[in-house]
C-alpha cells in the first residue's frame, strides 16, 4: 500500500513540477514579495512625507479594505480559472508599483495606493497560486504546497538585502522601479506560462464531485470555517505586525539599516523551513498537530523580542522562529480548506478565510504602529503577539478535517 502511495506521489511530481515551479515564481517575485519587504521603506517614506510610524501603519491597513474583495475574487477563480484573473491583478500591481516610482508625492496618495494593492494584491497571492497546486496534488499536496510557497522565502533573502542597498543609495522610489521590473518581466510571463488550473482528467484524482449550488453559502456558518477564521486573524495580527515593522525594529536593537535586512532575511530563512518541514509533516502526520506546533512554538520568537536589550543575534534568531510560524500559515489554511471542503468552490471558500487574514494583518499593522508611538517600544505588542499565538494554535488544532479521498470532496459532513 505504502509503495502504491509513494507511486502515486511520484506520478503526481512527474506531470506537476511546472505548476509548482510556476507557483514558487509568482510566489517569489510577486505582489507576495511586495508585502514581505515593505517594512523597508518605512523610514525612508515616513521621513519624506513628516509622518509617523503610527500614520503610516494606518494607511497600510488599507490593504484590508482592498482585501475584502477576496472572497469575490476566489468566486471568479472558481468561475473564470486562472490565468484571466492573475494576469489581470498582476497588470495593476505592475502599474501601482510604476505610479509609486514616479507620480506619488503626498502621504495621501499614498493610502490610496496601498488601497490599490490590498484589493488587486488578492488576486495574484495565495489566493491565486495554492489553487492550481490543490488541484493537480492529492498525495503529495502538503510538501507540494510549502515548496510552492518557498519561491517568497528565497527570494525575500536574497533581495531583501539588495533592495535596502538599493533604497540607501538611490532612494526608495528606486526600490519600486525595481519590484516593477521583477514582477513585470519574471513574474506574470512565467507563472501565466507554467501554471494550468488543473490536470486533463480533472481536479486532483480519478472523479470530479458533484458541484456545489453557486450560491450555497452553508459554509459561512460551518464550525470548521468558523475556527479557520479565528485561527487565521490571531496568526495574521502577529505575523503583520512584525512585518511590518521589521527593519525598524531591529535597527532599535542598535543595528543600522543595511544590517537591518538581516532580521528580513532572518524572516525569510524561517519561512523555508516552516514551508517545507510543515508541508512534508503535513502529508504523514495528523494535520492538527502540525498545525498546533508550527503555531505555538514560534510565540517563542515573540517573548525572546519582548525581553529587555537581547543580544542582536538573538534578536534575528527570534524574527526567525515567527518566521516558521508564517512559512506554514499558507500550507496549512490551503490544506486545510481542499482537504475539508474540497475543490468545486476552492477560490470562494479560502477568500474568505484570506479575507479574514487580511482584518487580522491590518490589526497587527495599526498595533504595532500605535503601541510603538504610545509606548516608545514594541514591547507590549510583542507580548499581545505572543499571546494571540497560543490561542491561534489551540484552535487550528480542533479543526476536523475529512479522510484522505482521491475523490475531492465539496462540503460533506464530519463524523
Amino acid at each position: 500500500m505504502q509503495l502504491d502511495l509513494d507511486n502515486l506521489s511520484r506520478a503526481e511530481w512527474k506531470r506537476g513540477w511546472p505548476v509548482v515551479l510556476g507557483a514558487m515564481i509568482c510566489s517569489g517575485f510577486g505582489i507576495p514579495l511586495f508585502y514581505f519587504v515593505f517594512s523597508l521603506f518605512v523610514l525612508p517614506i515616513t521621513k519624506e512625507f513628516g509622518v509617523t510610524r503610527g500614520e503610516i501603519s494606518s494607511a497600510q491597513a488599507l490593504l484590508v479594505v482592498g482585501a475584502l474583495v477576496a472572497p469575490l475574487i476566489g468566486r471568479i477563480f472558481d468561475r473564470c480559472g486562472f490565468a484571466i484573473v492573475f494576469g489581470t491583478c498582476t497588470s495593476i500591481i505592475i502599474a501601482a508599483h510604476v505610479a509609486m516610482a514616479t507620480v506619488i508625492d503626498s502621504f495621501y496618495a499614498f493610502a490610496i495606493m496601498t488601497f490599490v494593492y490590498g484589493a488587486a494584491g488578492v488576486g495574484c497571492g495565495p489566493l491565486a497560486f495554492t489553487r492550481p497546486i490543490n488541484a493537480w496534488f492529492s498525495h503529495s499536496r502538503g510538501l507540494a504546497l510549502g515548496i510552492a510557497a518557498l519561491g517568497l522565502a528565497l527570494t525575500t533573502l536574497i533581495v531583501a538585502p539588495l533592495l535596502a542597498g538599493l533604497i540607501e543609495t538611490q532612494g526608495w522610489r528606486a526600490g519600486f522601479w525595481a519590484l516593477a521590473g521583477l514582477t513585470g518581466i519574471v513574474c506574470l510571463p512565467l507563472t501565466v506560462f507554467l501554471m494550468k488550473d488543473a490536470p486533463p482528467e480533472g481536479i486532483a484524482g480519478p472523479a470530479t464531485a458533484a458541484q456545489t449550488p453557486s450560491d450555497d453559502r452553508s459554509f459561512l456558518q460551518d464550525r470548521d470555517f468558523l475556527l479557520m477564521v479565528v485561527a487565521m486573524i490571531c496568526m495574521a495580527i502577529p505575523g503583520a505586525g512584525l512585518v511590518s515593522q521589521i527593519s525598524p525594529l531591529v535597527q532599535e536593537e542598535g543595528m543600522s539599516a543595511r544590517a537591518a535586512a538581516l532580521g528580513v532575511s532572518a524572516y525569510a530563512i524561517g519561512q523555508v523551513l516552516g514551508r517545507i518541514i510543515a508541508g512534508w509533516f503535513l502529508d504523514r502526520a495528523r494535520p492538527q498537530l502540525v498545525g498546533f506546533i508550527f503555531t505555538l512554538v514560534p510565540a517563542i520568537g515573540f517573548i525572546v523580542l519582548a525581553a529587555a536589550v537581547p543580544p542582536w543575534w538573538l534578536v534575528v534568531i527570534a524574527v526567525g522562529l515567527v518566521g516558521v510560524q508564517q512559512g506554514a500559515e499558507i500550507d496549512l489554511f490551503a490544506y486545510f480548506t481542499a482537504r475539508r471542503f474540497g475543490m468545486a468552490r476552492y477560490g470562494t471558500i479560502y477568500g474568505w478565510i484570506i479575507a479574514a487574514g487580511w482584518a487580522g494583518n491590518a490589526a497587527g499593522i495599526v498595533t504595532f504602529g500605535s503601541l510603538h508611538d504610545a509606548q516608545g517600544n514594541y514591547v507590549l505588542a510583542e507580548a499581545i503577539a505572543a499571546a494571540l499565538l497560543a490561542v491561534g494554535a489551540v484552535l487550528i488544532a480542533m479543526v476536523r478535517l475529512n479522510a484522505p479521498s482521491h475523490t475531492p470532496l465539496v462540503h460533506p459532513p464530519v463524523p
